[in-house]
């Protein structure tokens, strides 16, 4: 008989997961095909696929990627890419000490094609900076228009904990993101919501080669402490400026990195361009 997997966390006495309609049946992890899942795209297609149809729903704990590999018939490596690949669209989350759960996405298909890659170009990262300086600030201002007090409260208690990360970087990749991403929800849009959750995730490398510098931190740790104060005095205006001025700091402070490594950042070319 194969063996079957149970979610262990999160179970109400009643034996449901939260947020699931009633208790979804144990999944059979066994009766996935090894010879049919190669690489990684293939092994995050099967896994999105099993979402899609219902038969994961949110709150399921995968088998770890040792056992996955196993199952799939695949390394170890393509199976940590095909969760990557996931994490980016919003379809999983990992949980120090508890694994990678199944999470049930705050965008819809329609953000999918505009942020869907892992890893990349200096133009593409230019090009979703640019993204980010076209929508953040008017997302700001929503926020500033919507957000409920719970939503401010959350967004001061993420700027707070981003000024006390110290030199933790990982702590401060995390917590840069989860504050632009508590923004985005206070807007009540969950189509903005999940765009910012997947360029935020995009970015990570992007954002990782520069997070550990002190100048970056100390630009990022007064600007969120300004956006913070903005959004929680309901004033839309000063939200998106501040906002604004932040994005473009960072494209700045990004822009300069890439000339020190010796790289020359690329610009989205105007209709008409020359070049």
């Amino acid at each position: 008989m194969a063996g079957l997997v149970e979610p262990p966390y999160q179970v109400r006495e009643d034996g449901r997961n939260p947020g699931d309609a009633d208790a979804p049946a144990a999944i059979d992890w066994e009766s996935l095909s090894p010879t049919s899942v190669r690489l990684s795209s293939s092994v995050a297609a099967r896994i999105e696929e099993m979402v899609a149809s219902g038969q994961l729903q949110s709150g399921r704990r995968l088998p770890s990627e040792r056992r996955l590999a196993e199952l799939l018939g695949v390394s170890r490596g393509s199976v940590r890419e095909a969760i990557t690949e996931l994490e980016v669209k919003g379809l999983v989350t990992r949980r120090p000490g508890s694994g990678t759960h199944i999470r049930r996405p705050s965008h819809s298909l329609f953000t999918g094609p505009i942020v869907s890659g892992v890893g990349l170009s200096d133009r593409e990262t230019t090009e979703l900076l640019d993204l980010r300086e076209a929508i953040e600030p008017a997302i700001a201002a929503r926020a500033a228009e919507r957000a409920t007090p719970a939503d401010v409260e959350g967004i001061r208690a993420l700027a707070r904990a981003f000024e006390s990360t110290g030199r933790d970087v990982e702590r401060r990749m995390q917590l840069d993101a989860e504050f632009h991403q508590a923004i985005a929800r206070a807007t009540h849009n969950a189509l903005l919501a999940g765009l910012v959750e997947r360029f935020m995730n995009a970015l990570d490398a992007t954002r990782r080669a520069t997070a550990q510098t002190e100048s970056r931190f100390r630009m990022s740790r007064s600007a969120h402490r300004r956006i913070a104060a903005a959004i929680a005095s309901g004033d839309p205006d000063a939200a998106e400026r501040e906002m604004l001025e932040h994005v473009r700091a960072i494209t700045a402070f990004l822009s300069g990195s890439q000339h020190r490594r010796g790289r020359r950042p690329r610009v989205p070319e105007a209709k008409g361009d020359p070049r």
